[in-house]
């Protein structure tokens, strides 16, 4: 029995998706360990939350990609000026973490629409 194109397409995102998750989530792991304290110390005013528990390091890998990327989201978060004290290669790790993210939680929810819509 061969898969139908539907269900071959489901597959392929469900799949894509569940491994970027996976290698975003090995990403964030890298992320607490080494740039996300130092972080803080730079634009939280040393407060230590996100690096408490992988959960709440997720989240912050999220909220400081979200900083770099967009200057409305700093000014937001009152770190307009102290984003320019890290480093480059620092906010485009997070910005690139962003991004994997979201494009993984994309091809996810891409699946879950197919499924639904073909009744797969």
């Amino acid at each position: 029995m061969a898969l139908q194109l539907p269900e071959l397409i489901f597959l392929t995102l469900l799949l894509s998706g569940s491994i970027g998750i996976f290698i975003w989530i090995c990403l964030v792991f890298y992320l607490k360990s080494k740039w996300l304290p130092f972080l803080e110390d730079k634009l939280d005013d040393g407060v230590k939350f996100y690096t408490l528990n992988i959960f709440f390091s997720g989240q912050g890998v999220l909220q400081y990609g979200t900083v770099f990327i967009s200057s409305f989201h700093a000014k937001r978060y009152g770190m307009l000026e102290k984003r320019n004290n890290v480093p480059k290669h620092v906010q485009r790790l997070f910005v690139f973490s962003f991004c994997w993210f979201m494009l993984s939680f994309f091809l996810m929810v891409a699946s879950t629409i197919i499924l639904v819509v073909y009744d797969l």
